[in-house]
């Protein structure tokens, strides 16, 4: 297996499995494979773009985000990750994850954060690998949509 970062001609092989993963359990999202790539363009377009993938005939997994500023420094955003669930975890995901702490550690951010829905595996995941549920923050949410006069 491969650990390195993401470059542009990746987001093709990224978008294909995103759009597989993302389709399936437990989300069930409606992704094709062009809205995935067009979300993933977006953020490697995004100043402050960082992200790494494993790849062993292909990609198998990936993490990206941005490193945005911060009062007190970087911070960086981890706005996907995913691995193919048709494979054996074997540490596939924590090996991803390291190699983009490291990454990060090299271009001087020490703060990681995220938001994923607890309900889910990658909840625990994310618990196993060090990262906190915060009590002091709150994720909100509003759909928003024309009113009619």
């Amino acid at each position: 297996m491969i650990l390195r970062s993401i470059q542009e001609k990746d987001i093709e092989a990224c978008a294909a499995l995103y759009a597989q993963v993302f389709s399936s359990e437990p989300w069930d999202e409606k992704w094709s494979e062009g809205a995935a790539r067009e979300r993933l363009l977006h953020f490697y377009y995004s100043k402050g773009f960082c992200g790494v993938l494993a790849e062993q005939e292909g990609v198998i997994s990936f993490a990206l985000g941005n490193i945005e500023p911060f009062y007190s420094g970087s911070i960086f955003y981890l706005r996907e990750m995913c691995r193919n669930t048709n494979m054996p975890k074997a540490g596939v995901g924590y090996k991803v994850l390291a190699a983009l702490e490291r990454e990060l550690l090299a271009q001087d951010v020490q703060d990681v954060y995220l938001i994923t829905d607890r309900a889910i595996p990658a909840s625990d995941f994310y618990q196993k690998n060090g990262f906190n549920h915060s009590d002091q923050m709150g994720f909100y949410a509003k759909h928003i949509q024309a009113k009619e006069d």
